[in-house]
């Protein structure tokens, strides 16, 4: 199964809420508002709900049900969204509008996506916005689609060492180990249709992008 989490309304693509209507939404905090003012009702909602206003939070009673947390709290909301979204069976799980703001809370995004219990787990996160969509990649094979609306394929090695070959890339590479503070990977493109990505060791943050 597959969820959309939404966080707020920065960089959204382009109509992503009107073209996504009948997904399976989950709401993190203000992003539960933005939901059901676009008429989507999320599956459930998440968060301290400190960044609504009171008149704004019983607008959303008035729709779902929230259980909000304490604002001091060990996770982010959104790591207790993706958490949750797990624990309710979704495999696919993409993150809208956690990008474009503070970059504390982009860099505890990434943290996310990182979790070692989720690649075991095989669930597939995403972080996407206008420009770009990121994922993590660990050991192995992973076969990767050309996108002409994303060109640009970054890997950002997230352990040291982390050892990578990329096949049918513009830049092709042959178990090569990335070196800390090395920029080797950043801005490649497919040759083909399809690429391959083949991590011997380590694991990596894969961006894909396009100029704004």
């Amino acid at each position: 199964m597959k969820a959309n989490l939404l966080c707020g309304n920065r960089n959204l693509p382009e109509d992503v809420l009107i073209n996504n209507k009948d997904a399976h939404w989950i709401g993190i905090d203000r992003g539960t508002l933005i939901l059901l003012e676009a008429g989507i009702r999320p599956q459930f909602a998440v968060g301290d709900f400190d960044s609504i206003t009171t008149s704004e939070k019983s607008y959303i009673e008035q729709h779902i049900e929230i259980n909000p947390f304490q604002s001091e709290k060990d996770d982010t909301d959104l790591a207790l969204g993706v958490e949750q979204a797990v624990k309710s069976g979704y495999k696919t799980i993409d993150v809208y509008g956690a990008t474009g703001g503070r970059l504390d809370h982009f860099m505890g995004a990434l943290q996310v996506l990182e979790k070692p219990d989720y690649a075991k787990l095989n669930v597939e996160i995403r972080l996407i916005d206008t420009s770009n969509e990121i994922s993590f990649l660990t050991k192995g094979s992973h076969f990767i689609n050309n996108n002409s609306t994303l060109p640009y394929i970054s890997f950002i090695p997230v352990v040291y060492p982390t050892t990578i070959s990329l096949i049918d890339f513009k830049y092709n590479l042959q178990n090569e180990t990335l070196k800390q503070g090395s920029t080797l990977t950043i801005s490649n493109e497919l040759n083909e249709s399809q690429g391959t990505v083949e991590i011997k060791e380590g694991s990596i943050l894969m961006i894909r992008s396009k100029d704004s």
